[in-house]
C-alpha cells in the first residue's frame, strides 16, 4: 500500500508555522502558539520519526497550555510509538474530553496494541461517529487493521467507506490491497486493472500486478508489468531487478545476465546481484566465470552477520560444483564439506558428494549422517 495523499503538513500554512517554531528555537526566544498548532508540530515530528523533537514541542506546548487535551493526546501518541502502551493508556485515561474524536481514536489504537481488536473497534466506532464519517479517519482505521492483519475488521470498515464514497480512488485502492494481502489474487487483478483504466501511469498498480503474476508463476505477464514501469520511470532499478527475476525464472539466462551485470556495475556491493550473475553464467555453462562470481559472493556474504545458513549452503554447493568442473578438486571438496557442516541432509550437496567424492569417502559421509 502506498501513501501519496496530500496533507496539511505539506501546506504553505503549516510550513510557515513550522519555520516560525524552529526559528524561535534557534534564536532562543519565546513565542505564543495555539495549542492545536503545537499539537500539529509535535505530530509532524512524530510521523517523521523525530520523537525527541516531538517531545520537545509537547513540553513547550504544555508550558503554554497546561493540561490541554490535544497536546496530551500528542504525548500519549509518542508513548505508544515508543512501545510504552501501558503509560499511553494511563495518560489517555487522565484526559477528560469525552467528545474528542482524536482521543477516542487513540484509545482504539492502544487497545489494538494490546491485541484487543474488538475493544479497539468500539472506540473507533465512537470516533467515526463524532467525526461525521470523516474519510481521513476511516482511512486510518482501515490501514491500522490492515497493518495488524485484522482482515475481517478491515473489510468491515472498507465496506462502510465504499458505501459512503463508492468512487473514492483511495478506498478502491485499499480494497485492491486487501484482496492482495488476503491471497485473493484474481479479484485483486480485477481491481488493480480497474484503477489502471483511469490511472494508467501509476506505477504502484503495475507493481502490484507484477507481484501477483510473479507469485502465480506467470512470468511473461509479470515481466510486461515491470516493463510498463520502466517505460514510465526509466531509472526505476526495482522494476529492472524484478524484470530480471522474471527473465531468470523463464530461463532466459543471457538476457537475465545482461540486466544483472548492468545492475551490478551500478551497485558493486550487492552480493545478491553478484550471486545472480554467477547463476546465469553457471546455467550458460561459463563455469570459470561463474566460479569467480560465486567466490566473490562468498567473500561478500562473510561481511554480513545476518546472512542465513541457507544462503551459505546454496553458495557452497555452486562453488563446489564449479570448482570440481574447472579442475579445482581440493576447493570443491572443501566447499562441499563446509556446506554439509551447515546442513548434513541437503539433497543437492549429497548428490554432488556422490558425484565428486571417492566411493569410500562418500559411504563414510552418508554413514555418519545417518547416525
Amino acid at each position: 500500500m502506498k501513501d501519496d495523499s496530500a496533507s496539511y503538513y505539506d501546506s504553505q500554512e503549516f510550513t510557515q508555522l513550522l519555520d516560525m517554531y524552529e526559528n524561535m528555537l534557534s534564536d532562543g526566544s519565546s513565542i505564543y502558539f495555539d495549542s492545536m498548532d503545537i499539537a500539529n508540530i509535535a505530530e509532524y515530528y512524530s510521523i517523521n520519526g523525530e520523537l525527541d523533537k516531538s517531545d520537545e514541542a509537547i513540553e513547550y506546548g504544555l508550558r503554554l497550555h497546561p493540561s490541554d487535551a490535544d497536546i496530551l493526546i500528542s504525548k500519549a501518541n509518542n508513548l505508544l510509538r515508543r512501545g510504552l502502551k501501558d503509560e499511553a493508556r494511563v495518560l489517555t485515561e487522565s484526559i477528560h474530553d469525552p467528545n474528542n474524536q482524536e482521543l477516542l481514536y487513540l484509545k482504539g489504537e492502544i487497545e489494538l496494541a494490546f491485541d484487543r481488536p474488538e475493544d479497539a473497534d468500539a472506540w473507533f466506532t465512537q470516533a467515526v461517529q463524532l467525526s461525521d464519517d470523516d474519510p481521513g479517519m476511516l482511512n486510518d482505521i482501515i490501514v491500522k487493521y490492515m497493518d495488524n492483519r485484522n482482515f475481517d475488521l478491515c473489510q468491515k470498515w472498507l465496506d462502510t467507506a465504499l458505501l459512503l464514497s463508492p468512487d473514492s480512488r483511495n478506498f478502491i485502492e485499499l480494497q485492491a490491497d486487501l484482496f492482495f494481502d488476503t491471497g485473493q489474487s484474481d479479484t485483486a487483478i480485477e481491481w488493480y486493472n480497474h484503477l489502471l483504466d483511469e490511472f494508467a501511469y501509476d506505477t504502484y498498480y503495475w507493481e502490484q500486478l507484477g507481484r501477483i503474476y510473479y507469485e502465480k508463476n506467470d512470468f511473461p505477464k509479470s515481466r510486461e508489468c515491470f516493463e510498463f514501469i520502466e517505460a514510465i520511470e526509466p531509472d526505476n532499478k526495482s522494476a529492472r531487478m524484478m524484470k530480471a527475476s522474471c527473465i531468470f525464472s523463464m530461463e532466459e539466462w543471457k538476457e537475465a545476465y545482461d540486466i544483472y551485470k548492468v545492475l551490478l556495475n551500478e551497485d558493486p556491493a550487492s552480493y545478491t546481484l553478484l550471486y545472480y550473475c554467477g547463476r546465469c553464467l553457471y546455467e550458460m555453462d561459463k563455469l570459470e566465470e561463474a566460479y569467480d562470481k560465486f567466490m566473490d559472493t562468498l567473500a561478500m556474504l562473510m561481511l554480513d552477520n545476518d546472512v542465513p545458513d541457507e544462503m551459505y549452503v546454496e553458495i557452497y554447493y555452486y562453488i563446489a560444483d564449479t570448482a570440481y568442473c574447472t579442475g579445482r578438486r581440493e576447493q570443491a571438496t572443501r566447499s562441499l564439506h563446509e556446506g554439509l557442516a551447515l546442513d548434513p541432509e541437503d539433497e543437492d550437496l549429497l548428490k554432488l558428494a556422490k558425484r565428486i567424492l571417492p566411493a569410500d569417502e562418500y559411504e563414510l559421509l552418508t554413514d555418519n549422517s545417518n547416525k
